[in-house]
């Protein structure tokens, strides 16, 4: 099992935090606010076997672009509710035009590349077809899938709101799912990290399991005979002791974790 990262993020944590906060009060609401099955993209796939876009990916999804839109529609609208996407665009080291730089392009002579003077007049005309044509893509093909992947990295670790998430999903899923056999080799490679090497709920160290091919025990957090799915985010690594003592009818998880001194 190879020991070498498949991929890296430099990480901005400057709205995933808080992007991350408001996803997890989502999942912890009890009114259904917002319903997993409701935003799915490929439910069929993402309950039968572990996908790389996770039914979690989709629901953070949502909640970003939701809460984005409403910079460039929100109730009495105007030019300046977008500001604040310009500092995110920034932070996240997205290149984008400016509103000059967009009317000079939009003008520009094909033959001799010169452009317009840009006046204020010009600005004013153009600045809603800048925002409603260029910037809004920007901001939810660019900036959202940026944010998505932060905000899950930070919510997947926290395996208390994986079990309320996935106990969401199997108050609406309509028939039992099948068992996963096979779990792909990224999958164990992303819970082994995630739990740091240790079983989820004792904290044994699995390691030397880990490194030398053994077959790592990975449990269902909301069990597949209460209505859970074969999604990463409702497995966990136990040890063989736990996996043993976990019944089929037990939601059992943690949040407990080594700390750094």
């Amino acid at each position: 099992m190879s020991n070498v990262l498949q991929s890296c993020h430099a990480f901005n944590f400057s709205e995933s935090y808080s992007y991350a906060d408001k996803v997890r009060k989502a999942i912890f609401e009890n009114d259904f606010s917002i319903d997993p099955m409701d935003v799915a993209s490929d439910l069929e796939n993402q309950v039968a076997k572990p996908q790389k876009w996770s039914l979690l990916h989709d629901y953070i999804d949502h909640v970003v672009r939701d809460d984005l839109n409403f910079y460039f529609r929100g109730g009495g609208w105007d030019y300046d509710d977008v500001r604040p996407v310009f500092s995110m665009l920034d932070s996240h080291k997205i290149q984008y035009l400016t509103l000059v730089q967009y009317i000079e392009e939009q003008f520009r002579d094909d033959e001799t590349g010169e452009t317009v003077l840009v006046t204020e007049g010009l600005v004013e005309k153009h600045k809603y077809e800048y925002v409603s044509e260029y910037l809004e893509d920007k901001a939810l093909n660019g900036l959202a899938s940026l944010i998505v992947t932060e905000v899950f990295t930070l919510l997947f670790a926290d395996r208390e709101a994986m079990k309320a998430f996935n106990l969401k999903i199997a108050m609406s899923l309509e028939k039992r799912t099948p068992r996963c056999t096979y779990w792909p080799k990224w999958l164990e490679r992303a819970l082994f990290c995630r739990e740091k090497g240790l079983c989820a709920i004792c904290k044994s160290d699995l390691t030397s399991l880990f490194h030398v091919c053994g077959k790592l025990a990975i449990d269902h957090i909301v069990p597949i005979a209460l209505n859970g799915v074969n999604d990463p985010t409702n497995l966990q690594i136990l040890c063989e002791s736990c996996n043993g003592k976990k019944s089929g009818i037990t939601v059992v998880t943690s949040n407990s974790m080594p700390v750094f001194w």
